[in-house]
Parts: structure tokens; C-alpha cells; sequence
């Protein structure tokens, strides 16, 4: 049987420096490798050499680490320096992973929480403790982004396993270093230990996956969890924190929030509309309904492509309005892209954030009376906010009534004339200045 390190103690010339205590599946431990490079150094306790699916990990452990090496994830995931079996009062697995010498956001978080309480000013009235909020948000994604590139789910995500550190060589002016990615996922590969024993997550950062019998971790399950700590980051709370874990999965299930307040005003080209929408999109029950990691980093910076798209239509919505005929029906066409195209099809419809749609076929006034099956939220709609109809080209436009109490928005910005409709715009009542956006629907295919 395995036994525990001790300082002092030397193995495969790895010597033990601190021991930081046992975790669920290795016991961790500082140490100094022979030329003096700090080592952080993982003893295992599973899996042992002796079950069936040792060597598979092994293996898997090696596709992973090539998949960090050679890809993107280089600059963001912590390093696999070595990995050996060795004799430690029975056979024992060790991997040693490059040393992270700083602050995870957990700790930089509560020093945050620490500062005010002695100063007596509200983080969220601090403007530098904004700003530096929207960075670590920018690079968090940036991070998970590349994981997610090269189909690795880091699936054990959450603010102590994110380092950040300061670097003043990059222009965000922060380093990020993702660890424990030991139990980390191949998305196009299944765990050797699938069947054998359950995945790891954390109390309170679990996504409806980890937490369906069956069910496996995906990437969608990482925009989950990234979802929870953007709110802890930009809106200041997680919205489903709760000692009780059946409660946490009752309330991460049932999906009843709204978009959020955001604590401050998202630096321009970014708005607090279209972040504030993300956010909501990532915290959906429904896998399929959450933005990708690339989406939320473009929303984050406001240099989304949907916000690029949004321009263009909107140009072209505006000829259109200014006379210029639209193209005949059969008319050849350019070929569009799925995600993000202009919605070309019989039928569309606008879905809400409670998952229920909208199903159009025909040109429809929106307003309060056809959107209060969505709930309170509709009352901020006009009689008539606005015109949803498909054009002789298949198009479908939508077209913002005049004289409204709240602006028709796409995407967070005010529509002031007729645009073509991409898949998954989001179309909203509300005032982009104060980032209030109102019962947002996202525009789908029917």
C-alpha cells in the first residue's frame, strides 16, 4: 500500500519541500526538482496501478498533456512536467506539473473583500475593482477558449482553479494558469474511467451535468461554470450558492433568474445589454442553449461577430427602408453560414429565456399582448414594439415601431431601422445607456 510523502523525502530526484494536503483523488505536495525548478508534485491515491483502468489513464494523461503542449491551451493550462510510476510503500502513480507561484482568483477575491471591509467602500462602487473585473473576465475566457480549442474540458472549474498573474509584457496585464486539469476531459474521447467512477466537479460550480446520472461532462459544462463566476465577477454574486447541494441542483435546474444588473458599464464597443444576455445564456439547463467560450470573449471585448453582422444587416436594412427593391423571389443568393447567418427559412422563431418560443410564419406585430405567455417581463413592451416579417428573399427583418417608451434593441444596441435577422440575434425592450434589456428572445430557425 501507498504510503504519504514527507518533507525532506526524495523521489525519481523529485525532493518534497511542502506537503499541501490530501485532495479527493492525490494527495498534493510542493517539491524541488535536481536543477532547483519548483515542482508541484501529485501523489495518487486512484487511480492505483492496479486497477483495470490504470493504463488508459496513463494514456490518456499523455493525449491530454500533447493536446495542452501543442495547442493554444500552451499559454493558459498549467504544465505537465513529468509522469512515472515509482514504488512508495507499494506502486503509486506521480505526475509533476510546473509550479504556480501567485494568487488564485479565490484568494484575490476575498483580498478584494478584505480591502473594502477595512476601507468601508462597496467593491461595486470602486471603479478600478471594475475594470480590473472585466479584464480577469476577458481572460478567463480567452483561457477557456483555447482549452476548448483543442477539445479538452477542463470540467472541475472554479475560482481557486484559476490563477492570475500579473504580467505586464501582455496588454491585459494578467497571466492565466488553469490547474487541476488531472481529470480534465477529452471531448471526443471517453474516460478510461467512465463506469468505474463518477467525474469530478465542485460543490457549488457543478453544471446540470455533472449532476444527471449518466450523464458526462462536456464543453457546454465548462460555459456553465464559467457563467457562475462571470456573476461572481461583473454582477457580484453567484446566483445559486447554497450549503445544501440539493438545493444548489434544484436552483441550477430550474433556471429562475433574469439577466442581470451588471455591477458597472461595460467599456465601449462592449454593452451591458449584450453581456448582460450571455451571461443569462450561460447558466441555461439546456446544453445546446449556451454560448461557446469565443462567444462569451467577443461579447466581453464588444467585438462579437453577431455585433459585426448586426451592422452590416442594419445597412442593409436601411436601403431597404430607403427605397431599393427587394430581391425578386427565386433570386440567387450567396450561401450562408449556419451559426450566425441571416435566418432564410419558412418559419423562425424567437425563444425566451424560460426556454418557450415564439413560432412565426407570417408578419407579426410584437408587443405586450403576444409576449405575456413569458411572463411580467412583457409589460416593458410597447402595444407595438415592433415588426417581425419575412421578405420576398426568404429574409426575415424586424422593424422598430416609432414612438416607444423603451427602444427596441438587437444584441443590446437600439434598432432605429429595418434589419435583416441573423441566427442568434436577441431581440429585447429596453434603454442600451442604462444596459436594461427586457424580456430578451433569441431569434432561431423554426
Amino acid at each position: 500500500m501507498a504510503k504519504k510523502l514527507k518533507v525532506g523525502d526524495s523521489i525519481r530526484g523529485y525532493r518534497v519541500t511542502k506537503v499541501f494536503g490530501p485532495g479527493m483523488m492525490a494527495i498534493s505536495y510542493g517539491a524541488q526538482a535536481a536543477g532547483g525548478q519548483k515542482i508541484f508534485l501529485k501523489q495518487y491515491k486512484s487511480p492505483a496501478p492496479t486497477v483495470v483502468w490504470y493504463k488508459a489513464y496513463v494514456d490518456y494523461q499523455q493525449e491530454l498533456s500533447n493536446r495542452v503542449r501543442n495547442g493554444k491551451a500552451a499559454h493558459y493550462a498549467v504544465r505537465l512536467v513529468d509522469a512515472f510510476e515509482e514504488k512508495w510503500g507499494g506502486p503509486t502513480y506521480f505526475q509533476a506539473y510546473e509550479f504556480i507561484d501567485g494568487r488564485d482568483l479565490e484568494h484575490l477575491l476575498e483580498e478584494e473583500r478584505e480591502t473594502h471591509k477595512r476601507t468601508r467602500i462597496a467593491p461595486a462602487r470602486d471603479p478600478s475593482v471594475w475594470a480590473r473585473h472585466v479584464t480577469w473576465a476577458k481572460v478567463l475566457m480567452g483561457g477557456i477558449a483555447s482549452l476548448h480549442e483543442s477539445k479538452i474540458v477542463h470540467a472541475d472549474l472554479k475560482p481557486a482553479n484559476a490563477y492570475l498573474l500579473k504580467d505586464a509584457s501582455l496588454g491585459s496585464g494578467y497571466q492565466l494558469k488553469l490547474i487541476d486539469t488531472d481529470f480534465s476531459l477529452l471531448a471526443d474521447r471517453k474516460a478510461p474511467w467512465h463506469g468505474h467512477q463518477g467525474y469530478v466537479g465542485t460543490d457549488n460550480y457543478r453544471s446540470p451535468e455533472h449532476m444527471t446520472r449518466g450523464a458526462v461532462p462536456i464543453l457546454e459544462s465548462d460555459i456553465f461554470t464559467c457563467g457562475l463566476i462571470l456573476y461572481e465577477l461583473l454582477v457580484g454574486v453567484h446566483p445559486y450558492w447554497h450549503e445544501d447541494q440539493a438545493e444548489y441542483a434544484k436552483r441550477a435546474r430550474a433556471y429562475d433568474i433574469k439577466p442581470p444588473a451588471l455591477l458597472g458599464t461595460m467599456p465601449s464597443p462592449a454593452n451591458n445589454a449584450e453581456v448582460s444576455a450571455i451571461l443569462h445564456r450561460c447558466l441555461s439547463p439546456d446544453p445546446k442553449a449556451r454560448p461557446t467560450a469565443p462567444a462569451i470573449r467577443a461579447a466581453l471585448s464588444g467585438r462579437s461577430a453577431k455585433t459585426a453582422a448586426a451592422a452590416r444587416a442594419s445597412a442593409v436594412g436601411s436601403r431597404t427602408a430607403a427605397g431599393s427593391a427587394p430581391a425578386p423571389a427565386g433570386a440567387k443568393t450567396k450561401p450562408t453560414a449556419a451559426p450566425g447567418s441571416t435566418l432564410k427559412s419558412d418559419r423562425i422563431k424567437l425563444v425566451a429565456p424560460s426556454g418557450e418560443s415564439l413560432q412565426i410564419g407570417v408578419r407579426t406585430e410584437m408587443g405586450k399582448a403576444v409576449l405575456r405567455r413569458f411572463g411580467p417581463e412583457a409589460e416593458f413592451w410597447d402595444v407595438k414594439q415592433c415588426t417581425v416579417e419575412r421578405r420576398a428573399d426568404g429574409q426575415w427583418i424586424v422593424t422598430p415601431a416609432s414612438g416607444t417608451v423603451n427602444e427596441t434593441l438587437i444584441n443590446g444596441a437600439p434598432l432605429t431601422a429595418p434589419r435583416v435577422l441573423s441566427d442568434g440575434d436577441v431581440l429585447a425592450a429596453g434603454r442600451s445607456a442604462k444596459g436594461i434589456s427586457k424580456l430578451p428572445l433569441t431569434a432561431r430557425v423554426g
